[in-house]
This record gives C-alpha cells, structure tokens and sequence, in this order.
C-alpha cells in the first residue's frame, strides 16, 4: 500500500490568500500547504480522499497519472471544490471513475455542482456516483473499506479505515463509534487544524489527538489539515515520538 499526503492544509491554505503567513516561518518549504487531500494505491487501484482546489495540481504534482475512485469526506468547498475535474478525466481516460459520498455530501454537491447531475455535460456520464453509507463497510473497486463520520459544524464528516490504517478530518469531537472503530489501527492520519491552540471551531487540536491517541494506542499519527498557525519546526519539535507532522508529497509504503 502506497500513501501520498497530496495536501495536508486548512481550507484556507498556506499561506492564506494575500500571502498571509501567520506563525508559519516563509523559508521552511514543509509550510506551503495544499488543501488536505489523500492518495491511495492499493493492490493496483488508485483511491483519493477529497478533491479541492489544487485538485489538478497535487495529481500533476505527485505525477499521479489516474485515479480509480475518489472519496468525498464533507460538502464543504477546500474538498470539493476540485470535483469538477474528474469529468474531464474519466473521459480522457476512457474509463469511469467512482465518486463516493454520503447522502448529505451529495446534496450538497448537487447544490454546487448542479450541470454535473442533470445531463447538461457530456462527459459527466463518465462520473458513477456511489452513495457512501453513515457508517459501515462499502467496496469499491473490489477493495474493503470502512466507514463512520464525525461531527463538524453543522455537517457530519466522513472519516475511512483500511486494515490497519485509517484518515480522520475535520473533527471537533471523536464519538464513541469512532474510538471504536479505531481501534487496533498502526497508523492514524488524524486533522489538527488548530495546532496548539484550543478553540470551538469545527476543528481539532494537539489536545484533542492525544486523548485519541490514548484512547486507541496506534504505532505511528500524522496530523494533516494544518492552518497557518501551525508551524512545522516549532510544532514538530513537541510533539511525541510516534507523532508527526504532515506535508504536502509525504510518501508512506505500508
């Protein structure tokens, strides 16, 4: 199995509009952060969770020739915004692509990607739509996965387990069924929006993670969807052993 981090930042990016660094040092390259989204290549079939704005560019960037299936975690724009791209690619590529997302997700894509659904675009037939379950197990591409959500804001986000591997986003509070879910996973790729510093905003931070990690005791965590206040020396360097920080073209091989 192949992972490649292919953006590990906020909704707003790093830097933010404007060239706004915020706590981020500008000469450490690890601090210029895509919108989060997660490569998969398992068993030969390619998988991605979530599809934002720099969608084409972290596929062009990783030199990610195709994707089998794509994974939509929640409605809002930093991991749906690149969406529209995969029309044009499952008909480049002259083969249907799966788009996975939860009923809500789905409403929420249709309200903002309306021409993709009613037949107004060609190539949007080569789109298969698939309705991820709330929580439970789906197959696609013959390959097993697992599936629950967690809550964010007024949406609830859709979080993925593959055998001993899981990636978890946009979170604030982890419901029991995700502990549960969890456990006995070796390698948790976990959002840490806020870094250190605690706030109710429909994200996560260090202290939020960590009463995870308690919790389910994985081998290795990668905290992906940092903002600009997370720097990546000065986080880095407080975090537990087995704890790491994301950036953007990180490659695991499990």
């Amino acid at each position: 199995m192949k992972i490649i981090i292919l953006g590990s930042g906020s909704a707003y990016g790093c830097p933010m509009v404007f060239n706004q660094w915020d706590k981020l040092q500008v000469d450490n390259p690890k601090n210029i952060r895509n919108r989060a989204s997660l490569y998969m290549e398992i068993e030969g079939k390619k998988f991605v969770i979530d599809a934002g704005p720099e969608f084409r560019l972290e596929l062009n960037q990783n030199n990610i020739t195709d994707v089998d299936s794509v994974f939509i975690t929640h409605g809002h724009y930093d991991h749906i915004a690149g969406v529209p791209e995969l029309s044009r690619a499952s008909s480049s590529k002259a083969h249907a692509i799966e788009v996975w997302a939860s009923e809500e997700t789905k409403k929420e894509l249709r309200q903002s990607f309306g021409f993709m659904f009613n037949g107004a675009e060609k190539e949007s037939t080569g789109i298969h739509w698939r309705r991820l379950p709330n929580i439970g197990t789906f197959t696609s591409q013959g390959i097993e996965f697992q599936t629950f959500q967690v809550p964010h804001h007024q949406f609830h986000c859709s979080s993925f387990r593959y055998q001993d591997c899981a990636y978890v986003t946009d979170w604030e509070e982890m419901p029991p069924i995700g502990l549960d879910m969890l456990q006995g996973i070796k390698l948790l790729i976990i959002e840490c929006n806020n870094g250190l510093y605690s706030e109710k905003n429909g994200h996560s931070d260090l202290e939020n993670v960590k009463r995870v990690i308690n919790a389910i005791q994985p081998e290795r965590v990668i905290l992906t969807h940092l903002s600009c206040r997370v720097d990546y020396n000065d986080i880095q360097a407080s975090l537990p052993k087995n704890v790491e920080l994301a950036y953007d073209g990180m490659t695991i091989e499990i």
